[in-house]
């Protein structure tokens, strides 16, 4: 269930961009309101992280994934409905903050549900779910736009959305207790975290360090890369969809691969949070390869150079994410996720706005540069994260 709804966040997340031609000519907006509409998303995105964690910990993780499935399934069906670019922005913003809680929800569900040597794994298969969304997503996407519009097509989605909602409340079930390994140390009964507390361990500014410096290389293969090849590799926009895919494709099978790799070393009896990072590792040492595209190599070899940065972007993920859990306890989880998605927010948004003013007024190549050397620092960032002893269950606050 939580791979389905990893499909629909990026499914619906995908369907404005997908058709944003058709949407732009119906209601006047020109590709600088467009950016607004982008950057709505981001900034929703960003805070989204901080509402959905006090969502969580107020319902609980399986009460708050329905809740926030429901809301950007309704958000996304709601813009069909919009007649001007503010209204679209709205549903835009709503998206965006309960696309972002549904990532917090899963993690702790996968917490809840499984022992540590797993939970990457568990982490990496619905992330996998979420890149096969979006490589299927511009075909189903597509064909419904040119059968019955841009208006139904959001409703469609939309509808997918409470179609899985129903399924849900009929099929989870809470578990009675975190599943843990048998040397699995079990947490003490926790309080309320307080923030202070949070804000002072070294782990959640490691990681939202790293986070921060990797994910604009994802969003910039994710919203640019495609328009790379169409402007600068000269591929026709026909050509282009029928071969990126592979990108997001390979995107899909680094999410599994990541988790496999990290469960491996744990089972050879490696400490959990130190086989995250020795899985990113690989992930630096291969990636910066992706790099070689500022050289305007063939085609074949552009899109191979896209995958491999893609399957390490998606590998390096899982164990990022897995981070979370291995250094906090669940009921900090949420919290620190909230805290290091609000920095990687602001970054991206930031990056965006600079890949623009690149692309416009250079080329594409210093951003394949940039490839070279996030990693590597990311690396150091996640490092420094694990160096903090597992962070203990915080008293009450009073």
């Amino acid at each position: 269930m939580l791979a389905l709804a990893a499909v629909l966040n990026y499914v619906d997340r995908q369907t404005l961009a997908l058709m944003a031609g058709v949407v732009q000519r119906d209601l006047g907006i020109d590709d600088v309101s467009y950016a607004w509409l982008v950057n709505a998303f981001l900034a929703a995105y960003m805070i989204g992280g901080l509402i959905s964690a006090w969502l969580v910990a107020r319902l609980g993780a399986g009460r708050a994934m329905a809740v926030l499935v429901t809301g950007w399934s309704l958000a996304s069906a709601a813009s069909g409905l919009v007649h001007d670019p503010w209204q679209l922005a709205m549903t835009r913003f709503v998206l965006g903050i309960a696309e972002a809680g549904g990532w917090i929800a899963s993690a702790k569900l996968v917490q809840e549900w499984f022992p540590k040597g797993e939970q990457a794994l568990g982490i990496g298969i619905y992330s996998a779910a979420a890149h096969i969304g979006a490589a299927l997503s511009p075909l189903a996407i597509t064909a419904l736009l040119l059968s019955v519009g841009w208006r139904i097509t959001f409703g469609l989605t939309g509808a997918v959305g409470i179609l899985w909602l129903l399924a849900w409340l009929a099929l989870y079930r809470p578990a009675q207790k975190p599943v843990r390994s048998i040397d699995e140390p079990v947490d003490p009964e926790p309080g309320s975290a307080a923030w202070s507390e949070i804000f002072a361990t070294r782990g959640v500014w490691g990681i939202a360090t790293a986070n921060a410096l990797v994910n604009p290389v994802w969003f910039f293969y994710l919203f640019w890369f495609p328009k790379y090849l169409t402007e600068e590799r000269g591929l026709t926009i026909a050509e282009m969809g029928r071969l990126s895919w592979i990108v997001y494709a390979a995107a899909g099978l680094g999410s599994i691969a990541g988790g496999v790799a990290s469960g491996a070393l744990i089972r050879r009896g490696m400490r959990p949070a130190r086989a995250r990072v020795a899985a990113m590792a690989a992930v630096a040492m291969v990636a910066p390869l992706g790099a070689l595209n500022a050289l305007e190599p063939s085609v074949a070899i552009s899109l191979a150079l896209g995958a491999l940065v893609a399957f390490g972007h998606t590998a390096w993920v899982t164990n990022q994410t897995a981070l979370f859990v291995d250094l906090y306890p669940p009921h900090q989880v949420g919290r620190v996720m909230g805290i290091a998605g609000v920095v990687t927010g602001l970054v991206t948004i930031l990056s965006t706005y600079m890949v623009g003013q690149l692309v416009a007024s250079i080329t594409y190549r210093p951003m394949f540069l940039v490839i070279a050397i996030a990693y590597p620092l990311g690396l150091a960032a996640a490092f420094f994260a694990t160096t903090q002893r597992r962070a203990a269950p915080v008293a009450a606050a009073a």
